[in-house]
């Protein structure tokens, strides 16, 4: 049995353009969908807690794996439906353009940290 901890879910793959993450529209703003996540999971990432004390996990994926991605976030039936349909709304953007939209402090800082974890591992993966 996995514990569960709310956090932000990271979807994030690699394109022409670069390094690209998933956002969804937060009423009038874009952000990073949140839900609560099995922690002992191996495909995720943890990214160190914001200054907010917020937390954040990535995940590889794309929009083929995001049905299985939905299955992660795990909440009460109506909330979950309109966390689905937030998810539905979203779309991959390049951590540049990602960067310009008003995130939270904690957002970016966990943006930023993804792009250093995952450049390093294909660093790693290019030796």
């Amino acid at each position: 049995m996995g514990l569960r901890k709310k956090a932000r879910l990271i979807i994030y793959r690699f394109r022409e353009r670069g390094l690209e993450v998933f956002l969804t529209q937060q009423s009038e703003e874009w952000g990073l969908p949140s839900g609560d996540l099995k922690v002992d999971s191996p495909d995720l990432i943890s990214l160190e807690p914001a200054e907010d004390r917020e937390e954040a996990v990535a995940v590889e994926g794309d929009w083929h794996e995001i049905p299985s991605l939905k299955q992660m976030l795990y909440e009460d039936a109506g909330e979950l439906k309109e966390r689905l349909k937030e998810l539905e709304s979203g779309t991959f953007l390049t951590v540049k353009d990602a960067l310009k939209n008003r995130l939270s402090p904690g957002q970016i800082q966990f943006l930023r940290e993804l792009m250093e974890v995952v450049t390093d591992r294909n660093s790693v993966r290019d030796i």
